[in-house]
């Protein structure tokens, strides 16, 4: 019975040694603020961060959160250079043809950002024949593809700093991202440069359900893991409560 209890000990320890060594790993872009960004002291911080320790939790699994480029984080997952992606990545049609994805784990309406004293007010009109920026390969740059066409010229970034960067410059006539990162932006900007105009842009079609975990389509077990944590941490409110350190509006799916 010693020795039992003896083997039994040291497989549990061998087991432990081993799930500690094989965390979830988490890509997120750390490039996005409020929902991910990099500190200064090199570490990777915001609402999806803190999303996805909570959610890890939940799974009771141990996990990293790693930085990867936006034009190369569903390759990456593909490569098995990590197990998920949490990068405010909305669930669209074209992407689940590559990918799977969680449950919407947030919901957060796009908005046209524009020079303070422009005369654009966000109506297709008042678009037309305008340069509107969007971060590369997201909807946002589809949803001007779709929407404008050749009545507006697209100009593509490969982060959301730069889109800023040549709105303020004058490089760009407006911008479309996410509510949370226009609102960040207007609030930030010590000039009062550039303001929100229009309303909210919704589009399920271009946007789809929300924004959720992408895993690799054969990790059934882990998408079911995330499908659980996430419906856990919004209907106890943790969701609610991380959301509200970033954000002054509800993303709650």
């Amino acid at each position: 019975m010693k020795r039992l209890a003896l083997g039994v000990a040291a497989l549990l320890c061998l087991s432990s040694t081993v799930y500690a060594a094989a965390p979830v790993r988490i890509a997120t872009e750390g490039a996005y603020p409020p929902f991910n960004f990099t500190q200064p002291d090199g570490k990777v911080a915001g609402l999806e961060v803190d999303l996805a320790n909570a959610l890890c939790e939940r799974m009771a699994r141990p996990c990293t959160v790693m930085v990867q480029d936006w034009d190369g984080i569903i390759p990456g997952l593909l490569a098995k250079k990590y197990d998920a992606i949490m990068a405010t990545m909305n669930i669209t049609p074209e992407r689940a043809k590559a990918i799977g994805f969680s449950t919407p784990y947030m919901v957060v309406p796009a908005y046209f950002v524009a020079p303070a004293n422009s005369a654009i007010d966000g109506s297709p009109d008042s678009l037309r024949g305008k340069t509107i920026g969007a971060q590369i390969s997201t909807t946002h740059s589809r949803y001007v593809e779709t929407h404008f066409g050749g009545a507006a010229t697209l100009k593509t970034y490969d982060t959301a700093s730069n889109l800023l960067a040549d709105l303020k410059s004058g490089r760009i006539d407006a911008a479309i991202t996410t509510g949370a990162t226009a609102s960040d932006w207007v609030k930030g900007d010590a000039a009062k440069s550039i303001r929100l105009v229009g309303q909210p842009v919704i589009d399920p079609a271009v946007f789809g359900p929300g924004i959720g975990v992408g895993l690799r389509k054969e990790d059934a077990e882990l998408k079911a893991a995330f499908d659980a944590a996430i419906q856990s941490v919004v209907k106890d409110g943790t969701l609610a409560r991380i959301a509200a350190r970033y954000v002054d509006f509800s993303i709650t799916p």
